[in-house]
């Protein structure tokens, strides 16, 4: 088979991988694909249920899924997940630290319209503590995790290959962190002020955690999804809780983001295809940003 044969460029089959706030963008991506998937969410998610519909996937794959109740907001709760790994693993292959919060301010108000006062009132409203739990999350739990199993990814780079190379010419050891075009543009019709500075700093997390592993090429990536529905982001009503309202229809690609938009970046970036892409993000916006920096 040639090495660019599609089956052998995008190959995931047989590694393992850990995805924390599992989502189905990225967990079927890598299950579908042959991949063994360790989804770790919150105690609070419906973890057995996402992991039941995983395993509806493997089929011929050989994908596994297994679930876990985990807790990212603390040194400790992060050294756990690192525990739980290393009892079943002696290597991690595939890093996709996703897990993010959005806390937005209680007292809301349109930002490109409100009048000075108004304007003031709702920004002073956002709660002290959300800022402080948003960069636990969205920040400070991508830093500390990938400190945590630094080693493990840096075992399945340097496993030596049946053709006598070793797994990071094939993509293995891998950090994918999900960051959001929240990040690339200023202009926007709701307030995500401290979201969008917490992935602002997420984004050159990126290329700090992948200078300081570059001595064992583990690779750090990122991706800036746009608008994708998910329980964070609900889409398609136009009003209430779809806060994001008909600016899916100015995007570009006149769409919302879609399981494959992901799952195809992330398939690419923890594979052979993507081995030699390091320190740098993908933004996954159907063209958002083209017209989104300083215009509504």
């Amino acid at each position: 088979m040639a090495s660019t044969e599609v089956n052998n460029l995008f190959s995931i089959r047989g590694r393992v991988a850990l995805v924390t706030g599992g989502t189905t963008e990225f967990d079927w991506g890598l299950v579908t694909n042959g991949a063994k998937v360790y989804v770790c969410e919150l105690l609070s998610d419906p973890i057995e249920e996402v992991v039941h519909e995983l395993k509806q996937l493997t089929g011929i794959s050989g994908g596994t899924a297994t679930g876990f109740p985990c807790d990212l907001t603390s040194k400790e709760g992060i050294l756990g997940v690192a525990k739980k790994i290393r009892e079943h693993e002696d290597h991690l292959d595939i890093l996709i630290s996703n897990a993010g919060i959005r806390r937005d301010p209680p007292q809301s108000c349109n930002v490109l319209t409100a009048p000075l006062a108004e304007l003031q009132a709702s920004l002073w409203s956002s709660e002290y503590d959300n800022w402080t739990k948003s960069f636990q999350v969205n920040t400070m739990a991508h830093y500390y995790l990938s400190v945590a199993l630094l080693d493990m990814l840096a075992k399945a780079g340097d496993r030596e290959m049946p053709d006598g190379s070793r797994g990071r010419d094939h993509g293995r050891g891998v950090v994918v962190i999900t960051s959001s075009i929240a990040s690339l543009h200023n202009a926007t019709n709701v307030d995500m002020m401290s979201y969008a500075t917490t992935k602002a700093a997420t984004d050159h997390l990126v290329s700090l955690l992948a200078a300081k592993f570059s001595r064992w090429y583990v690779r750090v990536c990122g991706i800036n999804p746009g608008f994708v529905p998910n329980n964070m982001n609900p889409m398609g009503t136009g009003s209430g809780a779809d806060i994001f309202g008909d600016l899916v229809e100015k995007v570009p690609a006149k769409r919302a983001g879609v399981l494959d938009d992901l799952a195809g970046i992330v398939l690419f970036l923890v594979s052979r295809a993507g081995a030699y892409v390091h320190g740098r993000s993908i933004a996954i916006d159907g063209g958002r940003t083209l017209f989104a920096n300083g215009q509504v």
